[in-house]
């Protein structure tokens, strides 16, 4: 199960590609996950909620006491003891770590958050999907892709497309269409054997017409596409654009896990204004934290575009990272990446 949304009182909901954890919410983490969330209204929360009753309600949701037996009974008053025992409350409104003092939430105490309105359908695989390796998720975004008539805009931080894949994406490059693509290098990706098999197919993409960027393991944005943190930096943001018009949000990646193995969920928007503004700000500083690929005399490179500076093999990189990368890559384990 790859699935992530939070619902409150069906009345509004939260979905992405976030987990919960330190290193998703940039609090004290060596490595800051880059990500991407949606707040949504109106009927596309009641979607969200009956996903939920569908996974909590099926045969593959199995009751928690069922694997951790105890005797112990948990109350109300232990759990309000134990939240003012680890501080839960006071480390994220004092310090370093204090949403209060976040324009985000400024907006949302004000009720002066700008919102866009626009429809929207939960597009999702079923439970079973664990058993059958069906997706229903994958077979609504076929459709979607065969629609699209001038540009995608792919953002997945495990990008491996396979022969099949990439047969598909240079496909729609020669029929007119733009494709461009945005993953992580090797350096900003947290699972080198990813790497190693997304590796095999940046030639071929490059070659066909695709364009390629990889985010640096330095960045720092300081937009909403925020990977600000204080050691390294990764993309983790699960998002594709579509005609400057409509957004796909979800768990989903562009790799055999997610087409086989895992559940997942995605929202799309049809919304041209805020697609037109997250693409332009997207744009407007991907010189500044991505490398271009680029075939240079035969070779492939990164190029810098604020440096102009031209790298011949995996930037930020160490020898041994580049080494397991490679030997992930003879591996027999793409469809499971």
């Amino acid at each position: 199960m790859h699935n992530k949304s939070i619902t409150a009182d069906n009345v509004s909901s939260i979905v992405g590609g976030r987990n919960i954890g330190n290193e998703y919410f940039s609090y004290d983490t060596s490595v800051e996950f880059g990500d991407f969330d949606l707040l949504l209204y109106g009927n596309t929360v009641e979607q969200v909620a009956d996903q939920f009753d569908q996974y909590w309600n099926s045969d593959f949701a199995i009751p928690v006491e069922w694997i951790f037996e105890t005797d112990e009974v948990i109350t109300a008053e232990d759990v309000k003891q134990t939240v003012l025992t680890e501080r839960l409350e006071e480390q994220f409104t004092t310090g370093a770590y204090d949403i209060t003092k976040l324009d985000l939430h400024r907006k949302l105490v004000n009720n002066q958050l700008p919102l866009y309105w626009g429809e929207g359908k939960l597009l999702y695989d079923l439970p079973d999907k664990v058993g059958t390796q069906n997706s229903q998720l994958i077979d609504d975004l076929t459709l979607i892709l065969e629609d699209v008539e001038d540009n995608v805009v792919i953002i997945s931080p495990y990008f491996v497309p396979t022969e099949l894949g990439t047969q598909h994406l240079v496909e729609a490059v020669q029929s007119g269409k733009q494709v461009t693509i945005i993953t992580n290098s090797l350096a900003s990706n947290d699972v080198f054997a990813v790497h190693g098999w997304y590796a095999k197919y940046r030639e071929d993409l490059i070659e066909g017409g695709v364009k390629l960027w990889e985010i640096k393991s330095t960045a720092k944005f300081k937009s909403k596409w925020s990977m600000t943190g204080s050691g390294r930096s990764s993309l983790h943001a699960k998002v594709m654009f579509f005609d400057d018009r409509y957004l796909f949000v979800g768990s989903m990646n562009w790799d055999p896990r997610s087409a086989l193995h895992n559940t997942e969920m995605a929202v799309i928007i049809d919304q041209a204004d805020f697609v037109l503004e997250n693409e332009i700000e997207l744009f407007n500083e991907l010189d500044k934290y991505a490398y271009q690929l680029k075939i240079q005399d035969g070779d492939l490179v990164w190029v810098d575009n604020m440096t102009q500076e031209v790298f011949e093999s995996e930037p930020d990189a160490s020898i041994w990272l580049r080494m397991g990368a490679w030997i992930a890559g003879i591996l027999p384990i793409e469809e499971q990446l």
